[in-house]
């Protein structure tokens, strides 16, 4: 096992700012997404929602959202919702964008691995590889540690993939977010 009172090294800081980044300004790009991509007949998220309850409680013979999403999103026995968008995470966005929105997949599919397609420039391809860069670096981690060449090349394709969701919905938002967010994770580290 991994021993809990090694002391944190530059790895463990670079595989935090990773997960910062993600939790924040992927969280609001998948958020401004979801809220811009729904079927017009509903007046807002949580109508589509409510609307695609049995779907996303018992998609593919089993429920889509665990019981901590299902709180956040369904309304509770006096008809109010726990939860506000900007409370959702990156699985419960990528799941309702995914089921419920009007974005449609990308080339390879709901799923599949985006970086094997890098022409695939669509929202639905962006979403994608958020899922995927979700899962690599604090889904599925072992050790919690990222290098520092592995950190910059996850810059880069973090970079890249807003500049594609920027391309769809125009702005330069993420972006400034995400090197605003840069220079201050840096300067944190540094003033260690």
């Amino acid at each position: 096992g991994h021993d809990p009172d090694a002391p944190i090294t530059p790895e463990h800081m670079n595989h935090a700012r990773l997960c910062v980044a993600l939790a924040t300004v992927f969280g609001n790009a998948l958020r401004d997404i979801l809220l811009t991509n729904f079927p017009v007949q509903y007046k807002d998220i949580y109508n589509v929602i409510l609307a695609n309850k049995a779907k996303l409680t018992m998609g593919r013979g089993r429920p889509l959202l665990n019981s901590d999403q299902s709180q956040l999103v369904f309304p509770n026995t006096k008809g109010q919702t726990t939860g506000k968008v900007d409370q959702f995470d990156l699985s419960l966005l990528y799941i309702l964008i995914r089921n419920i929105s009007t974005v449609p997949a990308p080339v390879t599919g709901w799923g599949n691995d985006p970086l094997d397609q890098p022409r695939d420039v669509s929202l639905g391809a962006s979403v994608e590889r958020i899922r995927y860069f979700r899962n690599h670096i604090s889904g599925h981690s072992s050790d919690g540690k990222i290098s520092q060449q592995d950190l910059e090349n996850y810059w880069t394709k973090f970079g890249a993939v807003l500049h594609d969701i920027e391309a769809v919905v125009g702005g330069k938002v993420y972006s400034q977010q995400f090197e605003k967010q840069k220079t201050q994770i840096i300067s944190i580290y540094e003033a260690r």
